[in-house]
């Protein structure tokens, strides 16, 4: 299903000829709703940001101290790669239509890399510096990224010096796969792409904002007409549900310490657990269990722990925020390609094995309920909103109150859950070691997990408000404590 911002651009973008130079095109193009919904959830308490930082060797041997020049030189070579590096967001005058990426006229590399050196850093120093840059709003009156280089790191788990790289861009631009992607281009052994062309005359406010004006009428018909189908498409999942052939997952959440307004500045840690321990548990386990299956138990088993020890045990089940991709199961015509999944975390259940194949078939619920065709066209209501009622409802939803709340809707928690980079990655000759995500909190979800895997070991990366968790570093230890038992319950099954 294509998006109005895609579907009906009135910017078209030019056929390769032989007069044009090769490579990358760059012109404005619209934002699909989809894409667009982050701008207009955003606050100062919600960023839409995606941290992703990566690991580089620099123990073996001598490593000549990077300079700015240098530094610049090696992005400013990879610039040519995507259009995010050069359009900066756009919006239509009283947000009349979506937003536009358009191509940035002032653009300068230094307002988005920075490199920090050389003096050596601390790995828990660099913990709170990421923490900081995952955490803060982007400007997005410039293209929507950065790239932050700490150039010699000491004391990162396993490796007594290492240079560590943070990207960071605006989740409008991309979800997680298309990080990936991106990060295989940056990092990877791709070939220098040619300069690109940047189109400065293929954006007009005036002219935008006129055809908005302009199209005003049919899109009132097209909503009230995407309103119609939606109720239809949602009294046929309605009819599912009642036939037990659909599950909906539970509607109202117990709230816990981390439901409330978020206060406090932003803290993570990684806790490493050996990827052969995982593979093997998993292995173990009879029937098919994935590695988000497990991760998702074991963070199940922290999460009750933590709270039990406070005695603030949740009168019900608790529920996670599972980001899915849906590449391949709908087609989406935007940049943000995934559904969010909430999955029955069964903290209720004592035994981890129990527990572990309860949200097995939640999960498989979840997964099967996102690729039903009608909850598909019930959620494709999305599509065929008005921009300025997105953003009312973004604005409704920044008014909301998280003091004195009893229950939450849907979650209470995000686990999300990257594949593992498949390349090998460098950076100025320095071999890649490792690569994790940071999630920044928001206000009713002040505790989020991002799982990722590289080399030797799988992450688990934790991000919290620090009043809300003053002791990440005791969280961590019950995520240790939680794969443990769950290793050996399993290894019992075999006796």
């Amino acid at each position: 299903m294509h998006s109005v911002g895609q579907s009906e651009r009135w910017l078209s973008v030019k056929k390769n000829s032989a007069a044009e130079p090769p490579g990358l095109h760059v012109t404005a193009q619209q934002l699909s709703a989809r894409d667009a919904v982050f701008v207009y959830e955003e606050h100062q308490r919600h960023p839409a940001n995606i941290a992703a930082a990566y690991v580089f060797d620099r123990s073996r041997g001598e490593v000549t101290p990077f300079g700015t020049e240098q530094v610049h030189a090696w992005v400013r070579d990879r610039l040519g790669h995507s259009p995010i590096f050069h359009r900066r967001l756009a919006r239509i005058p009283g947000d009349l239509d979506l937003p536009y990426w358009v191509p940035d006229a002032g653009f300068r590399l230094a307002d988005h890399v920075t490199l920090n050196g050389p003096e050596v850093f601390d790995w828990d120093e660099i913990r709170r510096r990421i923490a900081a840059i995952a955490s803060t709003r982007m400007d997005l009156s410039r293209p929507p990224w950065e790239i932050h280089i700490f150039e010699r790191v000491a004391r990162f788990p396993g490796y007594p010096a290492v240079t560590v790289v943070v990207l960071k861009f605006h989740h409008s631009a991309a979800d997680g796969m298309g990080t990936r992607t991106l990060e295989s281009k940056l990092f990877g052994a791709v070939d220098i792409p040619p300069a690109p062309t940047v189109d400065h005359h293929s954006w007009s406010e005036s002219t935008a904002l006129l055809r908005s004006a302009g199209l005003l009428p049919y899109r009132c018909v097209r909503f009230v007409a995407g309103l119609i189908r939606t109720r239809r498409a949602a009294q046929a999942a309605a009819a599912g549900v009642a036939a037990k052939a659909l599950y909906e997952p539970i509607a109202h959440r117990p709230a816990t310490r981390f439901n409330h307004a978020v206060r406090s500045e932003l803290v993570f840690d990684l806790i490493p657990i050996p990827l052969r321990a995982v593979l093997d548990l998993k292995a173990a386990m009879p029937g098919r269990t994935t590695v988000n299956d497990l991760m998702l138990a074991v963070i199940s088993g922290a999460l009750d722990a933590y709270l039990r020890e406070r005695g603030e045990t949740p009168a019900a089940s608790l529920g996670a925020m599972v980001p899915m991709s849906m590449r391949g199961t709908a087609r989406w015509n935007s940049a943000n390609q995934l559904c969010l999944m909430s999955v029955d975390l069964h903290t209720d259940i004592a035994d981890s094995l129990s527990r572990l194949q309860a949200i097995q078939v939640s999960a498989r619920r979840e997964k099967e309920r996102w690729a039903n065709a009608d909850v598909l066209r019930r959620e494709a209501r999305l599509h065929t909103s008005p921009a300025w009622l997105l953003r009312l409802v973004g604005w409704v939803r920044a008014q909301q109150s998280f003091d004195d709340i009893e229950t939450v809707p849907l979650v209470n928690t995000t686990i999300s859950n990257v594949p593992p980079v498949t390349e090998r990655l460098e950076f100025l000759d320095l071999p890649g070691v490792s690569a994790f995500g940071v999630l920044p909190v928001f206000d009713g979800d002040g505790l989020r997990h991002l799982v990722s895997s590289q080399g030797e070991e799988l992450w688990i990366s934790v991000s919290a408000d620090s009043k809300m968790m003053p002791d990440l570093e005791h969280y961590g230890e019950l995520l240790r404590g939680s794969f443990r038992q769950l290793a050996e319950a399993a290894g019992s099954l075999g006796e």
